[in-house]
């Protein structure tokens, strides 16, 4: 016997945010009552149609979930059992504060054919598909590329058949915001065009500089997405994350330093260096200025993420462009705001 009102009841409680695992739960799921036979619970189960996965769930009075049964068990058994008898107990389900990332993992994970969405008084409110599972989930991949790549608004359905004007608008906002931030960059060379002028070696390592700072930032950023999209982190953790990330820099920079400074001190020519000032503190002040970049742009990449979480954003929006332009613009500032400063270096008033 059908769960009497069970859609009404679905569709009354699919109220939840885009971002809960009820956005993705099917509302007309199908419900069968405790004390149901399997006769009629196989009827009931083959009429739904191919809409519906052939597995039901089974609910109590109170419309609590008790069990999950498949057509199949329902066929195994003579049409007089009771499903209580032959269903799955105890069944695996996503609570009213999970995700709808976490609700699709975790149906593909464990190879489940449906996940009960359960709410607040732990009564049924949604059933999520392998199906719908799959779709949400290549849906977010999708979103995620076009993040990384700076690309703004929602994704066309044919790259081929998207307008010039809207393929325009889609990434012109990211294109001038990085724009910008490069002329940034460039002001930041500029005051510092008399120190480049009395050392001509800082030249030389501002590309090593800009790249590693892109690097470990882009790691980092990387790392904390990915951890933060499995459900291993959670936005109450920003401080263990990064207390994390501050002792896995400090290493990465110490590593770094001694790499940078032998470099400089085995590679670079003596001639090149003005009176006054020796190889040694050259290399030594190029090192720090990586070390510090290198810790820099490690925490940077670690918090974006985190932010962008507890703005309700999606933490990937924090890859790719975005992410480079930021570390490469402060790691020029800590570059030369310390190689300067070490090295007796003025800059351009």
């Amino acid at each position: 016997m059908a769960w009497r009102g069970a859609g009404d009841m679905l569709r009354d409680t699919f109220t939840e945010p885009f971002r809960s695992a009820l956005s993705i739960a099917n509302p007309e799921a199908i419900l069968l009552q405790s004390g149901t036979r399997c006769g009629d619970a196989a009827e009931q189960i083959a009429g739904a149609g191919a809409q519906l996965v052939p597995s039901a769930c089974v609910l109590e009075e109170n419309a609590r979930l008790i069990g999950i049964l498949s057509l199949r068990q329902c066929l195994q058994n003579p049409s007089e059992t009771l499903i209580d008898d032959v269903m799955s107990r105890a069944p695996t389900y996503a609570g009213p504060d999970w995700s709808s990332d976490e609700a699709a993992r975790k149906i593909l994970d464990d190879d489940l054919a449906i996940l009960p969405v359960l709410d607040h008084d732990n009564k049924l409110a949604g059933v999520i598909s392998q199906k719908r599972a799959c779709r949400h989930l290549l849906g977010k991949a999708e979103d995620d590329v076009n993040d990384a790549a700076g690309l703004v608004g929602p994704p066309a359905d044919d790259y081929a058949q998207m307008s010039i004007w809207a393929d325009f608008r889609r990434r012109a906002p990211w294109v001038l915001i990085l724009a910008v931030a490069g002329l940034a960059a460039g002001y930041v060379v500029h005051i510092y065009e008399d120190a480049l002028d009395a050392l001509v070696i800082l030249a030389l390592y501002m590309p090593m500089v800009a790249d590693t700072g892109g690097n470990v930032g882009t790691q980092s950023a990387s790392l904390v997405t990915r951890a933060i999209s499995s459900g291993s982190i959670k936005v109450r953790s920003a401080m263990l994350v990064l207390w994390r990330e501050t002792r896995v820099s400090l290493m990465m920079a110490a590593a770094l330093f001694s790499f940078a400074y032998f470099k400089v001190l085995l590679i670079s020519n003596p001639a090149d260096i003005p009176l006054g000032l020796t190889l040694s503190e050259i290399a030594f002040a190029i090192g720090v200025a990586l070390a510090v970049q290198v810790v820099s742009a490690t925490l940077i990449g670690a918090v974006l993420p985190l932010g962008a979480v507890a703005a309700r954003l999606d933490p990937a929006v924090v890859s790719g462009p975005a992410l480079t332009t930021i570390v490469d613009l402060s790691g020029l500032i800590i570059y030369f705001g310390l190689t300067t400063h070490m090295l007796g270096l003025g800059m351009t008033g």
